[in-house]
């Protein structure tokens, strides 16, 4: 039983540290030629995690297109992002960049919410 449990908690660490190397920083995704889908939100804000699940569940379709980047306001990394963009005061909503640190389009939580509004939003703008 010992056993089973230290393989089971091998495998969830080895998944959990997959993850945080696999995602992107705001740098990082700015500074890369594909476009990019920016998740702006503060966990105090209301359906934060909402959208953000909203978010993560259009990246698997789009990963070839676009690079998908979540974004704390209250995290360091924001630092260099407010110094650059004003953050809207209608926490979350998602920024489209293109062509390094051009931000093209704003999407609204109700548009994010809507899976064939975001997917129209995305096609749109890649094109």
């Amino acid at each position: 039983m010992k056993k089973i449990f230290l393989s089971l908690f091998f495998v969830i660490s080895l998944f959990v540290c997959t993850i945080k190397v696999s995602a992107l920083t705001f740098e990082q995704g700015i500074s890369q030629t594909k476009p990019m889908a920016l998740y702006i939100y503060a966990d105090w804000a209301d359906n934060a995690q909402q959208g953000l699940q909203a978010f993560k569940a259009m990246e698997p379709a789009y990963s070839q297109k676009y690079n998908f980047v979540t974004l704390n306001i209250a995290s360091e990394e924001a630092k260099a992002f407010n110094k650059m963009y004003h953050i809207y005061p209608n926490l979350p909503y998602v920024l489209l960049f293109r062509d390094g640190t051009k931000f093209s389009r704003f999407i609204n939580m109700d548009c994010l919410m809507n899976n064939s509004c975001f997917k129209g939003k995305l096609d749109v703008f890649v094109n």
